[in-house]
């Protein structure tokens, strides 16, 4: 089966549709500026006025202090401004951050740095090098790299995704194309588990009379990172709760075979409360990572 979205793309489309409509503050005339940050469970950012304590003609002790915010995400070791151009070093550690905190990190960055008059751009390097993400040079980004879906309407894009719900009897898997409402600041492997959660019931551009939800009612997200191809996933308690009669291989593999659909998730691994379960129903081996199982999903022609 082919991958529909490609989680590079997806990164793409965030660095291009995340943020800039909301009405900026310009600092010199206000003292106060929206700083940007990334929650504290890493779904998306968040925002919160900030009133500078620096001299307002000193460029350099302002960007100082707003890059100081930062500073428990990232390493930041130096930093130049020149004709408007904002040149961001960090220490390699940079690279140790999985892939959607690093995202969300750099978004804050440039969404709050770009609002001083004295920044127009900003040019992220780790080291000596450029930074380089998927392979490819991040470049140089501005505020017109981003829609502002914080704190308002904001902006998000459709996307078709694949979802797998239960049959009705519960023992086998059906597939069901929709199309998504994508938050571009919330991570689109979050959105599908929320989705998964919601049930099938919720989906009203598609023919789910022959599929029932899967994931056990209460089940609640804490958390969801990808690092190295792998979607760790941890649930609430009331994941442990299964359905009679639905099968707990069901259970997970609606969730892997969703989650594998992104192009940058081979395996999904499983935690609740942040604890390893040793079973989950007829799993015996419910600590170790999940790939893509095919032979669970039935036809959909043949009911």
């Amino acid at each position: 089966m082919m991958k529909p979205i490609r989680f590079l793309s997806v990164l793409m489309i965030v660095l291009v549709l995340c943020c800039g409509c909301q009405r900026t503050v310009n600092p010199e005339q206000k003292g106060n500026i929206t700083l940007y940050q990334m929650a504290d469970d890493g779904s998306k950012l968040q925002s919160s006025e900030y009133e500078i304590q620096a001299d307002q003609e000193d460029n350099v002790a302002v960007i100082q202090e707003l890059l100081d915010c930062f500073k428990k995400c990232v390493a930041i070791d130096n930093f130049q401004l020149k004709e408007k151009q904002l040149t961001i070093t960090f220490l390699s550690s940079y690279y140790n951050q999985d892939k959607i905190d690093e995202v969300l990190n750099r978004a804050a960055i440039v969404k709050t740095l770009c609002q001083l008059s004295s920044v127009e751009y900003v040019e992220f390097y780790v080291g000596d090098n450029p930074l380089v993400i998927d392979g490819e040079t991040v470049g140089i980004m501005s505020k017109l790299s981003f829609f502002d879906s914080v704190g308002g309407e904001g902006y998000t894009q459709e996307k078709y995704v694949t979802l797998y719900f239960s049959s009705n009897d519960g023992t086998k898997m059906q597939e069901i194309t929709t199309k998504l409402t994508h938050d571009m600041t919330v991570p689109l492997a979050r959105l599908l588990i929320e989705q998964l959660l919601k049930g099938p019931n919720e989906i009203s551009d598609a023919n789910t009379s022959d599929v029932r939800d899967t994931i056990p009612p209460g089940t609640k997200l804490n958390s969801l990172t990808i690092r190295d191809h792998v979607c760790y996933v941890d649930f609430s308690k009331e994941f442990m709760n299964m359905q009679a009669d639905v099968s707990s291989g069901v259970v997970v593999y609606s969730i892997v075979n969703t989650l594998c659909e992104l192009s940058d998730v081979n395996k999904v691994q499983f935690t609740i409360d942040g604890e390893q379960q040793e079973i989950y129903g007829d799993i015996k081996n419910f600590t170790g990572s999940f790939e893509r199982n095919l032979d669970m999903v039935q036809d959909a022609s043949k009911g």
